[in-house]
């Protein structure tokens, strides 16, 4: 990520993508959240974030739509996409783009480690 670029945390459970993006803003990372697809893509498009975490069952409008509607899309076919899922979908997730794939269940820490790998290190603060 470079700076001036964030985080947006896509997820329907409100308490998990409020927890998670606390965990991320404590690490350092700028973060913007979406509740659905719909929103989700209306921020991509306002402005580019660094990396996407998508969840892939939500209503609205669900991360299989976001991931392809964003990869159809000249400026977002490039914004990594890391999937976190309760669900088994990792395959198809990377055959759609995806960069990875986290399942929901290996907790925060690991969850962080693997948003660090993909996205690097915090921007620096002022």
């Amino acid at each position: 990520m470079t700076p001036g670029q964030y985080i947006l945390v896509v997820d329907d459970d409100d308490d998990f993508r409020e927890a998670l993006s606390e965990v991320l803003v404590d690490a350092g990372y700028p973060v913007q959240q979406a509740e659905n697809g719909e929103v989700a893509l209306a921020k991509v498009d306002e402005e580019a974030p660094g990396i996407v975490l998508l969840d892939l069952k939500m209503p609205v409008l669900d991360g299989w739509g976001v991931m392809e509607r964003m990869r159809g899309d000249a400026k977002s076919a490039a914004i990594p996409i890391l999937i976190l899922s309760a669900y088994g979908f990792e395959w198809e997730a990377e055959l759609l783009g995806a960069q990875g794939y986290i399942p929901k269940s290996v907790g925060m820490d690991e969850i962080l480690e693997r948003v660090r790998k993909a996205a690097g290190p915090p921007p620096m603060r002022h």
